[in-house]
């Protein structure tokens, strides 16, 4: 056994830190474990490797380090620390703390020797016991920066959000009200899901502090995670999950985890005043519903015990019997997240243009004049039917992010920043209009 693998199954094979004196969490990895997970440029601590989830009453916290070293973490409330946990030397770490409270600040990382580093060398991550309401329905917002499917591309996002002043240099926000929308797919393809992962976790609550929002919606690359569909995700990202000791689902667990909690909260269809978010758009499948019937059906079905077990047979088998699900329920449940006309998957409104009767229905129905999708990749972010779509999915992720702006006569102008620096104005088909 050795290098990556010898480090992965010594994480798994680790016992659990408790008690209330300082305690050792994963044993350290077998000689020649690597700093960086094996390969240049992987990053794996501070938020690139946290995990953290609700156990016990208190929090379940591992993280990874680039380099061996006695693990340290401290939990924060209201300015004071209330517990404080060592662990043994090593590259990957793990305790629990005894800690409940609506915001908790952890700080944690390698235990530097006295005078080097110190505090300073620990990362800092802010956690909250329960996510924000899920809003479907936001007021008017006159600034809108939009990105698509990023995957993963944290550096690209920090990049375009940095550019457009919605960041500084610490990656606080700076966006006063203004709005960014994720319109799906953080998870999958990139190296760095978790880091970006913790990142909007955490933007999500200082935008809304200062009169803005961070919008992040469900794609079917979280469905496909959040229901053990591992078929993308990143070779770095899987080397999270068995450096943990774990499965990588079972770092989103919505029952658990903290990010698998705030994912699952996530809502697939949201209007802001007179723009409607997609991930893939809005089928004629599901025209007829609300913005709040959509919500209910899928706060519904991802609370059931069925949405994170799909791919297991057995029990699939059994639950049917035991509730009694008839296939047209069951198929209903599937094609809700999985069939091509579920709003997570539908790509025709992008790949064609002769649905002009349907786009008017839907943006109607939902009181919308523009829908704007990501999943089905262009070239550059676009707009057809007359301005009336704007798909924002990019064949280079993150290469790309799309700014609204509201224009005194109601119509929206738009502006897309690209990674280079450059700014282009979008308008050839032109606006709908108010």
């Amino acid at each position: 056994m050795s290098g990556l693998l010898g480090c992965a199954v010594v994480a798994a094979g680790a016992g659990w830190a408790g008690g209330s004196a300082p305690v050792s969490g994963h044993a350290t990895p077998p000689a020649g474990c690597p700093a960086r997970a094996g390969q240049p440029g992987w990053h794996v601590a501070g938020e690139y490797g946290l995990y953290v989830a609700f156990a016990d009453g208190g929090l379940e916290v591992r993280w990874l380090t680039e380099q061996e070293g006695p693990g340290l973490v401290r939990a924060i409330v209201d300015g004071q620390v209330v517990d404080e946990r060592r662990t043994e030397p090593g590259y990957a770490h793990a305790v629990r703390l005894r800690v409940r409270a609506p915001e908790i600040a952890l700080e944690y990382g390698v235990e530097s020797p006295e005078g080097v580093g110190g505090d300073a060398a620990l990362h800092r991550t802010r956690i909250w016991a329960e996510p924000p309401s899920p809003e479907v329905d936001l007021a008017a917002h006159d600034s809108v920066f939009v990105f698509g499917d990023v995957h993963g591309e944290f550096d690209r996002v920090v990049s375009l959000l940095g550019q457009a002043g919605l960041i500084d240099a610490e990656l606080r926000w700076t966006g006063g009200d203004a709005v960014v929308a994720f319109l799906g797919d953080l998870f999958d393809r990139g190296n760095d899901v978790t880091r970006l992962l913790w990142f909007v976790y955490g933007l999500e609550r200082e935008a809304m502090a200062a009169g803005g929002r961070v919008v992040a919606l469900l794609g079917n690359h979280e469905a496909m995670v959040l229901t053990g569909d591992l078929r993308y995700v990143a070779p770095k990202e899987q080397t999270i999950g068995e450096l943990h000791g774990m499965p990588y689902e079972a770092l989103f667990d919505p029952e658990t985890s903290i990010l698998g909690s705030w994912i699952a909260a996530k809502p697939a269809l949201v209007r802001l005043d007179d723009l409607l978010f997609a991930h893939g758009g809005v089928s004629p499948a599901y025209v007829d519903s609300s913005l709040e019937e959509y919500q209910d059906t899928l706060r519904t079905f991802i609370a059931e015990p069925l949405f994170t077990r799909w791919r297991d047979e057995a029990f699939l088998r059994e639950y049917v019997r035991e509730t009694r699900l008839d296939t047209a329920r069951l198929y209903r449940r599937y094609d809700f997240f999985f069939g091509p006309e579920s709003v997570l998957w539908y790509r025709d409104l992008v790949l064609t243009d002769t649905l002009g009767r349907h786009l008017d229905a839907v943006l109607e129905r939902f009181g919308a004049r523009i829908h704007v999708v990501g999943h089905t990749p262009v070239p550059t972010i676009r707009e057809s039917y007359g301005g009336k779509l704007i798909a924002a999915d990019l064949l280079d992720a993150a290469a790309e992010m799309l700014r609204l702006t509201r224009r005194r006569d109601g119509g929206w102008n738009r502006t897309v920043f690209t990674v280079d620096g450059d700014t282009v104005t979008l308008g050839s088909a032109g606006d709908p209009g108010p």
